[in-house]
């Protein structure tokens, strides 16, 4: 009885010091990327959504990317006043384009202090330069001279972080690149063949603790909230994100798992690593950004909060064309309904579309909808097109998952 009585005394001192349940970072901070290469309308409200989530903003200014006739730069139309009026911390970030045969000096320096000098006369409040090139893992040591050199050429003043590769881990000249730099950023999205999808858990995971016991800087990490697309090309696979390709191949979409997502960030934030910051979000949602989460989503799945799905069935339309439309309003994929049933009033035509086939009961009133293919996914704010019916009335009255 004594030595029981000691146990469970153990056991609730244990409790009272956090042992029982995973405890969280409290240091943990989330930044949020800012990808439009033009800002718009949309901008005000999400930033305004954003302020309360997400403590600084990683905003994309200027780009070099490779082209059949040579490298072309593009600088970001960014709102500067309703930047400065956010009033966060701002990373402005520069891409460049992992086939440039030669990184650029002079012409990069030129730019970023023009450009530095600008956002800052506008009140923003940049913090940091963040440099995202995909480096080849064979020429981090050149890459890591070429951050050396830029450094004398911009005020000593200003911070130097880098996106890094899970590929670069443990490579030689790694070791070299972080002593140029004053953060990392690890990217663990859309790193591996597109066919394997945009995010795996246990990849993230392992490429995590590598960096943990390698880092000599402060790191986060980078996740996605977007999703993407797979278009048929003769030679392959050709990868559509944030903005559409006018193209008639074969399209394969590669849906994000928020709940993957979120398993990850929560195991995260239980890890005890000194140099672990915090996560960095891709990318900052927008109204018109057809391939990013909601906001709603992205708070939700960011903030720890139970995920759900939220399918919706319902007849648009007039008599006598109405059509069968889902929508999943949800934070995950729901399942569609392998039976729907409806009712209807003088009814002279039907059919079901999207993996459904309908039949007509014996009077013609009586329509129902059964699902073809086993466990096909409604994904968090898609509409799908059921089914259709010419009928003078309609009524969804059943369905079954």
């Amino acid at each position: 009885m004594k030595l029981q009585f000691t146990l469970i005394t153990l056991l609730f001192s244990l409790c009272l010091l956090g042992s029982c349940t995973p405890q969280l970072n409290s240091a943990f901070s989330q930044h949020i990327y800012i990808w439009q290469r033009v800002w718009n309308s949309e901008h005000a409200q999400a930033l305004a959504q954003s302020k309360a989530d997400f403590s600084v903003l990683r905003v994309l200014a200027l780009q070099l990317h490779q082209t059949k006739t040579g490298p072309v730069w593009t600088q970001a139309k960014v709102d500067l006043p309703l930047l400065a009026a956010d009033g966060r911390a701002v990373q402005l970030v520069v891409r460049l384009d992992g086939q440039l045969k030669q990184l650029p000096t002079t012409v990069l320096q030129q730019k970023l202090l023009a450009l530095l000098q600008l956002w800052q006369q506008q009140g923003v409040k940049v913090t940091q330069l963040e440099l995202d090139y995909d480096c080849a893992s064979s020429q981090l040591g050149a890459y890591a001279l070429w951050i050396k050199q830029l450094r004398k050429l911009l005020p000593q003043t200003l911070a130097v972080s880098i996106t890094a590769l899970p590929d670069w881990l443990g490579r030689p000249g790694w070791p070299e690149l972080q002593q140029q730099v004053d953060q990392l950023t690890l990217q663990v999205h859309s790193v591996i063949s597109p066919e394997q999808g945009l995010f795996q858990t246990e990849l993230a995971k392992k490429w995590t603790q590598q960096l943990a016991a390698e880092a000599q800087k402060p790191f986060y990490i980078a996740v996605p909230s977007y999703h993407s697309a797979l278009l048929k090309q003769e030679q392959g696979w050709l990868v559509e994100s944030e903005q559409a390709l006018q193209s008639e191949s074969e399209r394969q979409e590669l849906w994000l798992d928020a709940l993957a997502v979120q398993g990850f960030s929560l195991w995260l934030k239980q890890q005890d690593w000194p140099l672990l910051q915090g996560l960095a979000w891709f990318r900052l949602p927008l109204p018109s950004d057809k391939r990013s989460w909601s906001y709603s989503q992205l708070q939700a799945v960011s903030s720890g909060k139970t995920l759900t799905a939220d399918l919706k069935l319902s007849l648009r339309g007039e008599a006598p064309h109405f059509e069968l439309v889902a929508e999943n309003h949800g934070f995950i994929a729901a399942p569609l309904p392998a039976r729907i049933n409806l009712s209807g009033v003088l009814c002279s035509a039907a059919d079901a579309v999207s993996g459904y086939q309908f039949n007509f009961s014996k009077d013609k009133n009586q329509l129902q909808f059964m699902l073809s293919k086993a466990e096909t996914m409604l994904q968090p704010r898609q509409t799908l097109v059921l089914g259709w019916a010419s009928c003078q009335n309609l009524t969804l009255w059943a369905f079954k998952g």
